[in-house]
This record gives C-alpha cells, structure tokens and sequence, in this order.
C-alpha cells in the first residue's frame, strides 16, 4: 500500500501518464473544432470515450509501475541494474561482492559467522578449510595499506586484525568487502555516518579493481544486526547505495555495468518506480 501511496502523491508520475492522454484530448479538440458532427450527443460520446481511455491508461500505469520486479538506471553515465536474484548463479566472469565485517572473519559456526548468512554461504560453498584464505589476506600487500589495527582483543575469539571499512579483498571472482563494525559480542553494528563511508570507499574500491567487468553487489547493510542511530528499511538502503555511488564520482566504463541484487524478499520491498528519481538528480 505504501508503494501506491507514494506514486500516487507523485507529480512526474502524473506528469508522465498525462502526456498520451493529453495529446489525445488536443486531437479531439482540434477535430471537433473544424469538423460538424450535427447533434452534441456525438461530442459526448467521443469525450465520454476519452475520458474511459485515459482512466484505462492511468489505472495500466499505475498497476505496471507497482508490479515492477526490475529497473534499468543510468547514473552519471553509468548502467545499475536492480533486481531480484541469487549472487550465486552469476558467471564466474562477473564480479561479485561478498560482505564481511571488518576483521574479514572466516569461521562459519553460528556465532562469529552464520551459516545463513551470504558470506557464511560462500566459505562453506568455496572452502573445507579457510587457512588459505586467512593467510593470503594477511599476506597481500594492498592489503596492508588498509589495516587501522593490530592485536585486537576480542573476548568471544575471532581474527584480531582490523581492516578499514569498505576495503575489499580480490578471492578470484568474488570481492569480499569489510562492511561492518563487530562489538565485544561479535555483533554487527554501524552508525549512518560509518555505513556512508563505508559505501563511498568500497565504490572507490570498485573502481580500481573490476577491470571493466560487471559487478553484482547484494544490498549492502541489510543483514547488519543493528543500525545504531538509525533505522533503515531495504528501499531506505538502497537509495544510500545510488547516494554514495552518485557522490563517489564512480564512473563505470562501458560495456561493463553494476547490478544490485535484492536477496529473498527484500525486492518486495522496494519502490522501482522511485529509484527513476536518481537519473533526474544531478549533485
């Protein structure tokens, strides 16, 4: 209902559905001026006819634009494609971004990491044993660059190194990116001004490592525990990402393009139809 509500209230979605009618109503008018159609019940006839035609129109619309599953935006000169869909069905030429918290954890075992969750799913799709995985992050030297912390204690175990967030680890066709704070209770966590950060980094990381092949990224933030000074529905996260994508100056070269993809229900959840509103804005 709030999807509907929203359209409705929106004057480019009325601007927008008017045209066909109101092009119709102008050739009508001009028709009726010049030509005598004798007795007036035939003009009320052709204006009752319009009037069906554009509640017809409006009402294909308005059930259209509500139904939508996907969207094509073209952002500063670059292609985001919104849908809903399975990370893991993507070809292994298409880069895809894997969301870890900022010690880029490894074990899967419900507590540090759950099984559930998108990154628990891909360690126990992709590794029996993630030693080789610790170690080579420890060992890269880019890496290095974006550590913030050494020897942190961490009561309820888990790595002890703390990567800046946003940072993202090239694992051959996947990005595993640092994308959340973890507290003494190993819970996710990120205040708004951090979750901004956070995107406007990993953007600028994007950009420098996807050599021109299309990127496919979850809907960042929506599987943190907690968000500590706001609350954010998966439409709110959402337009955070176009935001941040839009301030970072990002510009992704064609053919190449980025497709966030809308896990489970979430894409139940979004308002397609408001997104369009990015392409219009220019900051």
């Amino acid at each position: 209902m709030w999807k509907f509500s929203e359209i409705v209230k929106d004057k480019d979605f009325w601007k927008s559905v008017w045209v066909v009618p109101g092009a119709l109503f102008g050739i009508a008018t001009t028709v009726l001026a010049f030509i005598d159609f004798g007795k007036g019940t035939i003009k009320q006839f052709i204006l009752l006819g319009l009037v069906i035609i554009t509640i017809i129109y409006i009402l294909f619309s308005l059930i259209k634009n509500l139904r939508l599953k996907e969207i094509n935006l073209i952002i500063d000169g670059s292609e985001i494609v919104i849908k809903a869909g399975d990370i893991f069905t993507f070809p292994r030429n298409i880069y895809k971004v894997i969301a870890f918290n900022e010690f880029f954890d490894t074990t899967v075992d419900d507590n540090i990491i759950s099984r559930s969750s998108l990154n628990g799913q891909y360690l126990n799709k992709f590794y029996t044993n993630t030693s080789d995985l610790d170690e080579r992050i420890i060992q890269d030297t880019r890496m290095t660059f974006k550590i913030v912390e050494k020897n942190v204690e961490r009561p309820l175990g888990g790595k002890n190194i703390r990567y800046r967030l946003g940072s993202i680890y090239k694992d051959k066709d996947f990005f595993l990116v640092a994308f959340s704070k973890f507290d003494d209770k190993n819970e996710a966590n990120l205040k708004l001004h951090e979750y901004a950060n956070c995107l406007i980094h990993f953007w600028n990381e994007v950009n420098t490592l996807y050599a021109q092949q299309e990127v496919v990224v979850p809907l960042l933030g929506s599987g943190i525990t907690r968000h500590k000074d706001f609350g954010a529905t998966p439409h709110q996260l959402l337009e955070v990402m176009l935001w941040t994508f839009k301030i970072s100056k990002v510009k992704f070269r064609e053919p190449s393009k980025v497709t966030i993809v809308l896990h489970g229900s979430h894409h139940k959840k979004i308002n397609y139809y408001k997104l369009k509103e990015f392409e219009k804005n220019v900051i």
